[in-house]
């Protein structure tokens, strides 16, 4: 027998301030901070069945399943700036105007929370056939660490005339080379038989420490292990120059 049914139950509620300035005596920026929270009972519809369930518990789904969402995300900040400084006052296409003014900065930093996971075990461990969650821990209690960027973006216009410049340009992105991590190893729990060790059924196999429990579980040392690093979006640093003829 297969039941499935749309029983999902999701909250989302947010915080959002932010800070900006015009463009005045030479400095624009923008600045927001989001403290959210999302919470659902999963991602997918409930399905049963006989030898197969998606929730760890299914006649307690609230219990078990209710925790963060996959795509909870607690705080985020952003904040970016042009900053285009006349350091030079002299006279207009002289050395000095040519060299100290009409330079540009705008950097672009974003610091929001890791993603949230979940520690498994080697099988569902409560008898139900559902997922293989570990019960006593809270679905998604677990956080990937905070992602953290930074972009900037230089440039240097030469005027000619009023109608004719030239412009010089020079974009970083992830300029501190930061790896993100985007992946950690949730198996927080593993089998004692899982593993060639002596005595049999002992986690000497697994984390070193001998047992005499056949129907033990062994902490897995693997736990929280980088998994997987960047994404399409943070990759490691790269930078692109590029030159714009304005007429």
């Amino acid at each position: 027998i297969l039941r499935e049914e749309s029983s999902v139950r999701s909250e989302y509620s947010a915080l959002v301030l932010q800070v900006n300035r015009r463009f005045t005596n030479s400095l624009q920026f923008q600045s927001s901070y989001t403290l959210a929270r999302a919470t659902d009972t999963g991602q997918n519809s409930l399905i049963t069945t006989s030898i197969f369930n998606q929730p760890v518990d299914v006649f307690q789904r609230k219990v078990y399943d209710f925790g963060p969402s996959n795509f909870d995300v607690r705080h985020k900040f952003v904040f970016s700036a042009v900053y285009a400084p006349k350091v030079y006052n002299g006279t207009e296409n002289s050395f000095g105007d040519y060299v100290l003014n009409g330079w540009s900065f705008a950097p672009i930093y974003v610091i929001y929370s890791g993603a949230p996971y979940s520690g498994t075990g080697p099988s569902n461990l409560n008898g139900q056939n559902g997922d293989n969650r570990v019960p006593i821990l809270p679905r998604n209690s677990f956080r990937l660490p905070a992602i953290k960027n930074l972009d900037l973006r230089v440039s240097k216009r030469i005027n000619f005339s009023e109608r004719y410049n030239v412009e010089l340009l020079a974009e970083g992105f992830n300029v501190l080379n930061r790896t993100q991590v985007f992946g950690q190893t949730g198996t927080f729990l593993a089998s004692p038989s899982s593993s060639t060790s002596t005595p049999p059924n002992s986690c000497v196999g697994v984390n070193g420490i001998a047992t005499n429990d056949a129907n033990g579980l062994c902490f897995s040392p693997t736990f929280g292990a980088v998994s997987t690093t960047d994404s399409n979006k943070y990759r490691e640093r790269q930078v692109q120059f590029a030159i714009r003829f304005h007429f």
